[in-house]
C-alpha cells in the first residue's frame, strides 16, 4: 500500500474530481482524508498501486506531491488512549509524525520523518498476517 499526497484547490468539486478520476481508471481508495488550509486542501489517500495513481492524476493535471510507503500499525482498540501511547513512543524516539489517518480495516496509517526507526519503536503494534 502507498500513501499519495495530492494538493487540491479548496473549492467545491475538487475532491469529487480526484475521486472520479481515480475511480474511472480503476484505482480505489483504501482510506485517507483531506485537510484544508486557506486556499489549499491536502489529500492523503491509501492506494494499492502508488505509481499508477500518480500517473493517472498527473495526466489529469493534479498536483501530486508525493507517493510514499507508510508505516501501518494496528491499535488494539481495547481502551481510550492507545493512539496517544503509540504517538508518545514514536515521539520519545525522536521521530516526528507528519500524517496520520486510518484505513478501511481500522489500521493506523503513519507517515513519519523516519519510518524505519518508527517501525522499530512500534513493533508491539505490528500487523501479523492472518
Amino acid at each position: 500500500m502507498y500513501d499519495i499526497h495530492v494538493v487540491l484547490s479548496n473549492t467545491p468539486g475538487s475532491l469529487a474530481a480526484l475521486g472520479k478520476t481515480l475511480g474511472q481508471n480503476g484505482t480505489g481508495l483504501e482510506g485517507g482524508g483531506v485537510f484544508s488550509v486557506a486556499t489549499e486542501s491536502h489529500a492523503h489517500f491509501l492506494v494499492a498501486d502508488g505509481e499508477k495513481a500518480r500517473e493517472v492524476l498527473l495526466t489529469a493535471g493534479f498536483d501530486v506531491r508525493a507517493v510514499s510507503s507508510p508505516l501501518i500499525r494496528k491499535l488494539r482498540q481495547e481502551r481510550p488512549g492507545e493512539l496517544g501511547e503509540i504517538a508518545d513512543i514514536i515521539a520519545q524516539g525522536g521521530v516526528n509524525i507528519m500524517v496520520q489517518y486510518s484505513d478501511h480495516s481500522n489500521r493506523l496509517i503513519l507517515l513519519t520523518d523516519d519510518n524505519e526507526r518508527a517501525a522499530h519503536l512500534t513493533k508491539a503494534w505490528e500487523i501479523t498476517p492472518s
